[in-house]
């Protein structure tokens, strides 16, 4: 299926033709039907003769109604651009040309209409819009002489359009799911109904999607396509989609309808192509993209005939990168410029900054899978989402290029190979020089690791997670270390200061001194900890393992006897002070030995196990 556009002068028979090719009128409104002027968007649909069917969208030429036009022609294969025989080129026709020129419009057929009447004049007009058409993209693009009223070169004007978009290039298969809404209505008894022209799919009946920007959800009851019911729709293609939880009033022209999550931007960078050399970065300007519409100004980056800008919009647009767009001068009323959708995530941009300049004409030239491994690359760590919306592209797609340019994937990340492998390098590093200065810590705390990992802290989990799995890492609590390393292994002076230091907590019994009073370090004391020699307390006080295994036993013995304890009686069992009872509860309690309940404790879990033993 392929949808194409009217185009041209207002009065020089559009909509009529529409109909007569189509049997459709596509004026809604009664307005237009009495005034003889397409106000608003049409539709109507046509199948060629080679089966090939396509939609039309019939767009409003009067200059007073063009920001209705350029909702109509943003996503269309070809231009049916119609010229009447016995007026010929006017004003909207050469805007018009030069909106689709800006658009990427380039395959189309010229209906020289009214030929009926025109008599002579035909001639002189089929000259001067083959003139007018001289150098652009429209240069060979057939005309073909036709009257609506009589139907003479209708038949010629069906396989003309045949022809063109016979040559025209297949779709594109992996695209995002977007339909820019041109028209939003009720239907009673039914709900929300909107309409565009669907790029990418598939979009299927019962299939959550949302509205962007607000970025609202509806669930699709039906659609709907060229009159026919679809249980399924891919784009291109005109479609109506019946929404389930969603006010009409909350939908509006310029918003579209997705199907995953996407990032909106009221500020992109794009290549600009301004339609004459009077064009000047500050003015009154309206930027039209897909079916919407916003206030706009712009920052020039570069100083070139077509420069390369900083866009900034009055509204949250779901822009895409090679999304094209039309800039009108609202002082002027005039078309003023086009252009193209380079990044619609920019990180600062700065005026002749060679770097960002680069960066900015490396991602214009690049396509698909290219693109996508490119920015893989620029970026070291990107999640899927942000692949999706710094790119455009499909999932099919993207996957070439992470393939092409990634080390590592996992959970929703995807690591560069280049940044996957100087992580490694920068964290091994860092973990062996920790573990050479300070040989008895356990690792090195995992917070300080991930800061100098410099990635998100969501990226450095999955990152950290594959290196366990890969026990090319050992994660031990809060600290990192590497798999050769035990922070267990003392030298001869270390353990001889640990054994005094041990004898002397011993003597203590269960009212141990400060552990710097004993001549144990911090790192030290951790080391035995790690050993099963020593067993904290609190953080300055702790038991050889031997006295506190004995702790155990005489609490767990104590309360099978007597079926509870205070802490008083506690204290007394064990014979020490309440200053050390409270904490040596709280840690009894925490290590499942004890259960407390009101003012006494019971045997946890762990403390059971011990009185079965």
């Amino acid at each position: 299926m392929r949808v194409i556009a009217t185009a041209g002068h207002v009065d020089h028979g559009k909509s009529t033709l529409v109909t007569a090719l189509t049997g459709i009128d596509p004026d809604r409104f009664e307005e237009e039907k009495r005034r003889g002027l397409t106000i608003d968007l049409g539709f109507a649909w046509l199948t060629l003769p080679s089966g090939l069917e396509i939609g039309i969208v019939d767009v409003p030429g009067h200059e007073r109604f063009i920001r209705n036009m350029l909702a109509g022609v943003g996503a269309v294969d070809a231009v049916l651009f119609v010229v009447a025989a016995d007026e010929g080129w006017m004003p909207q026709s050469a805007e018009h040309l030069q909106i689709l020129d800006f658009l990427g419009v380039e395959r189309g057929v010229v209906a020289l209409t009214k030929t009926d009447t025109a008599g002579e004049l035909a001639d002189e007009a089929e000259l001067d819009v083959r003139e007018h058409l001289t150098g652009t993209p429209f240069e060979d693009t057939p005309i073909v002489r036709v009257s609506a009223k009589t139907g003479d070169g209708l038949d010629d004007l069906v396989n003309a359009l045949d022809a063109v978009l016979g040559d025209a290039p297949a779709p594109e298969e992996d695209q995002r799911v977007r339909l820019w809404i041109d028209r939003s209505f009720s239907i009673k008894g039914a709900g929300t109904v909107v309409t565009g022209t669907l790029e990418g799919g598939p979009l299927r009946i019962g299939q959550e999607v949302r509205i962007v920007p607000d970025g609202r959800s509806a669930r699709i009851r039906s659609m709907q396509t060229h009159g026919q019911q679809a249980e399924v729709a891919t784009g291109p293609r005109r479609l109506a989609v019946n929404l389930v939880g969603l006010d009409r009033r909350l939908v509006h022209r310029g918003d579209a309808l997705v199907a995953d999550e996407w990032v909106v931007s009221d500020r992109f960078a794009a290549r600009l192509r301004p339609s004459g050399d009077d064009f000047k970065e500050r003015g009154a300007y309206e930027l039209f993209v897909g079916s919407a519409q916003a206030s706009c100004r712009l920052r020039s980056l570069s100083d070139e005939r077509d420069p390369l800008v900083e866009i900034f919009t009055s509204r949250q647009l779901p822009i895409i990168p090679s999304d094209r767009f039309v800039i009108r001068d609202v002082g002027r009323w005039a078309t003023v410029a086009g252009g193209v959708v380079i990044d619609a995530q920019p990180s600062k941009l700065r005026r002749d900054d060679e770097a960002v300049l680069t960066d900015l004409r490396t991602r214009e030239t690049l396509r698909g899978g290219d693109l996508a491994a490119w920015i893989v690359r620029k970026r070291g760590v990107v999640t899927w989402d942000e692949l999706r919306a710094a790119s455009g592209l499909g999932d099919a797609t993207i996957g070439d290029g992470v393939s092409e340019a990634s080390g590592f994937s996992q959970d929703g990340y995807i690591f560069a190979r280049e940044t996957e492998r100087s992580l490694y390098v920068t964290i091994v590093d860092a973990l062996r020089e920790f573990h050479a200065q300070h040989p008895l810590e356990g690792g090195m705390p995992f917070t300080a690791v991930q800061e100098l990992a410099g990635i998100p802290s969501g990226a450095f989990d999955v990152w950290i997670a594959d290196m366990q799995e890969d026990h090319v890492l050992i994660v031990d609590g809060s600290l990192l270390r590497l798999p050769e390393h035990s922070g267990t292994e003392l030298s001869a002076d270390d353990r001889l200061v640990a054994d005094r230091a041990l004898d002397t907590l011993r003597d203590a019994a269960t009212s141990p001194p400060e552990l710097r009073d004993v001549g144990l370090s911090a790192e030290l004391a951790r080391a035995l900890e790690r050993n099963g020699k020593l067993v904290f307390l609190t953080p300055t006080t702790a038991y050889p393992a031997d006295v506190w295994h004995d702790i155990e036993r005489r609490v767990v013995g104590f309360i099978v006897d007597n079926g509870s304890a205070t802490v008083a009686q506690i204290r007394d069992a064990v014979g020490t002070t309440r200053k050390y009872a409270v904490p040596l509860l709280e840690k009894l309690d925490a290590t499942g030995v004890t259960r407390r309940k009101g003012d006494v404790r019971e045997l946890g879990p762990r403390g059971r196990e011990l009185a079965e033993r």
